[in-house]
């Protein structure tokens, strides 16, 4: 067995028993219990159906033409300057008996980054790596609460103080986190729900952190005003259940602030998020041609109103579905006041020419991918520690 494992083992006057794994290294896309889309199933719905819309001048046509003389306009002007994604690896270290339930251990390697664009040059920017621990709140048995899982967490990093992995590499926990709490389990059924709340542990802390870079760019002043606008792979609506962050760290005024001028932008959605207040929505995504948007709506998420519409980027040849070369895209409203219908165009205008020169290779989501996004994806995957030093230490 490893570092972690062994300490685990041998603490606690034998009230818990470890196990090794033989599974090291589990898929993204395995357990992951966010699903296909970055979408929020659980929509508020306006009161007044005049709100349905959120921009000032929606028209009456289901689809608006993004015109060719209004992209080719902002070529080499985009006001996207900077590009911002997550992502993570999950491993298994091993089981932990507790009371005679076995409860899986994770550990989550997470990188959140972006990249800088200066004229049509991408420049690298910066990331932040952490390595987190998921253990069950259970380990916990005399109900300390957070402390506890500090002391650990010091206790871990003292014995990797004293191991190459920590002179050489630099690689100790940045955080031991508890999951499987009485509500999480409620909702969680079959034979890996405690390794699936274990893997959701580790994507709050992914999703935390992408938040809270985008907050110190906002305070840096990198992030500033409509010339210096960020663009944010996946969804903006940071639901308060997927967090690990205390309630003070999603308050209202800091989001407000911070969030004034970041686009999100998914290549997975779910195409009827919006059936009930445009019941053929999903048909009129799919007939979207080359260039053009929906109209934007009002998404109202935990309080908060959201701008969404969906944009066709291209006509792609033998695309895999008729959602295949569309983007879903949100920004937060401020004051819940409508969007200018004319920035809506314009914001349209610049992510069509973000989306070249195209990235085709092995990614299957290619034909949605904007050019800069997946460069800021590359980028912070490159990132990874081997995971063979992760597995050393487990």
């Amino acid at each position: 067995m490893g570092l972690i494992l062994d300490y685990m083992g041998s603490t606690f006057d034998g009230k818990v028993k470890v196990y090794d794994s033989q599974k090291r290294f589990i898929d993204e896309s395995e357990l992951d219990t966010f699903g296909e889309f970055d979408d929020h199933k659980w929509v508020e719905q306006p009161k007044d159906k005049s709100q349905i819309f959120a921009e000032d001048k929606p028209g009456k046509q289901p689809q608006i033409e993004i015109k060719h003389k209004d992209i080719d306009l902002r070529k080499n002007k985009s006001r996207f300057k900077f590009f911002l994604d997550g992502t993570r690896h999950v491993y298994k270290v091993g089981d932990i008996a507790i009371d005679g339930v076995v409860y899986p251990l994770a550990v989550g390697q997470i990188i959140v980054g972006y990249c800088g664009r200066d004229g049509r040059n991408i420049k690298i920017g910066r990331f932040e790596r952490r390595l987190i621990l998921a253990v069950p709140v259970q380990w916990d048995m005399n109900n300390q609460g957070i402390n506890f899982f500090r002391r650990q967490c010091y206790e871990i990093n003292a014995r990797l103080r004293d191991t190459v992995l920590y002179s050489k590499f630099g690689i100790q926990l940045d955080s031991v986190i508890p999951y499987g709490k009485n509500e999480q389990v409620q909702h969680e059924m079959g034979r890996n729900k405690y390794l699936r709340l274990a893997t959701t542990c580790i994507q709050n802390e992914m999703l935390d952190q992408e938040r809270l870079l985008v907050q110190k760019l906002v305070m840096e002043g990198t992030v500033s005003n409509n010339d210096a606008m960020l663009i944010k792979d996946g969804s903006i609506e940071y639901k308060k259940d997927f967090t690990n962050r205390p309630e003070a760290a999603l308050a209202d005024a800091k989001f407000n602030l911070n969030f004034r001028d970041v686009v999100g932008v998914s290549k997975g959605f779910d195409p009827e998020l919006l059936n009930k207040r445009e019941p053929r929505i999903g048909t009129m995504i799919a007939e979207l041609k080359p260039r053009h948007r929906t109209r934007a709506y009002r998404y109202i998420h935990e309080g908060k109103s959201y701008c969404v519409w969906y944009l066709r980027l291209r006509d792609t040849i033998n695309r895999s579905n008729n959602y295949a070369d569309i983007i879903k895209i949100e920004m937060y409203m401020p004051d819940d006041k409508v969007m200018p219908t004319t920035l809506i165009n314009v914001l349209s205008a610049h992510l069509i020419n973000e989306a070249y020169p195209v990235c085709y290779g092995k990614d299957s989501r290619w034909a949605n991918h904007l050019y800069p996004v997946h460069v800021t994806e590359l980028f912070c995957k490159s990132m990874f520690i081997d995971e063979k030093l992760i597995i050393r230490i487990i």
